[in-house]
């Protein structure tokens, strides 16, 4: 379940399996659908937004994470991304930066004990790039985690969300949806959570999903909090994990450009 260093996401994350066919549940939330229908305007739009992610527990041996940065759309979804990812270990600190423009993948990172020492690298030159194209568990699909993902938001709708007064966030009146969802398939790759509504088989995970999302005046999401228990069909113990996604600062100019060409590493 721990995040792979970027050279093993190149060579293992090649494919992954987007959840497909229909869910046949209760009618969608109405109120639910409004939020949806505004996110894909921000995507009609080639919008943006600036999010973090605060991400603890889950299957052993994963971390607790602290995510930031900035989503670019296009009409389908999350074109580009840039964001800083920090993990704590035991003794240690990883830190990675990842650009994704359309199927290209640019990222950075390290592993630096607490005594100072670097002990892994990737490139192993600090301040060079690795670069891979076309590796499905770095791009967004609709089958992650997520209260800006509308492949997401419409699943939990179809089993019935519920709508309340949400207070007051970071100065702006919200409306909280919240509800609860079951998956075949929980699991993780680059991109962040992901699930699936078919079974994935012998030693994956299925799980529950508890969501609640506050939404503003526009129907947009500022604040997404997930407490996933993964499962195995076989039995055993649950492993749990809460993440916490926070958005601001909705269209907000962005600009994700690429890394200058003479700071990409030959590695791969």
């Amino acid at each position: 379940m721990k995040r792979m260093s970027v050279a093993l996401v190149m060579a293992g994350l090649l494919s992954v399996t987007i959840p497909g066919g229909a869910v046949h549940a209760a009618p969608a939330s109405e109120s639910l659908d409004s939020v949806v229908k505004a996110i894909k305007k921000q995507f009609a739009k080639k919008s943006s937004v600036h999010f973090s992610v605060r991400r603890r527990g889950g299957p052993p041996p994963s971390e607790d994470l602290k995510i930031s940065g900035a989503y670019r759309f296009n009409a389908s979804g999350m074109y580009a991304a840039d964001l800083t990812e920090i993990s704590y270990e035991k003794a240690a600190t990883g830190r990675s930066r990842e650009i994704t423009i359309g199927r290209e993948f640019y990222s950075q990172s390290y592993v630096r004990s607490d005594k100072g020492k670097y002990t892994w690298k990737s490139p192993p030159t600090l301040g060079e790039w690795d670069y891979g194209r076309n590796f499905a568990g770095v791009v967004w699909g609709k089958d992650l985690v997520n209260g800006i993902n509308p492949g997401f938001l419409e699943l939990v709708a179809s089993y019935g969300a519920t709508s309340a007064d949400g207070g007051t966030f970071e100065g702006v009146k919200t409306t909280l949806h919240s509800g609860t969802v079951t998956v075949l398939d929980l699991g993780e790759r680059q991109a962040g959570i992901s699930f699936g509504t078919e079974d994935g088989g012998p030693g994956f995970f299925g799980g529950q999903i508890t969501w609640k999302l506050w939404a503003g005046p526009d129907h947009l999401p500022r604040r997404f909090h997930a407490i996933m228990k993964f499962t195995r069909p076989e039995g055993g113990k649950a492993e749990t994990m809460t993440m916490n996604m926070i958005y601001r600062g909705w269209g907000t100019p962005v600009k994700i450009a690429a890394p200058p060409k003479h700071l990409i590493a030959d590695g791969w």
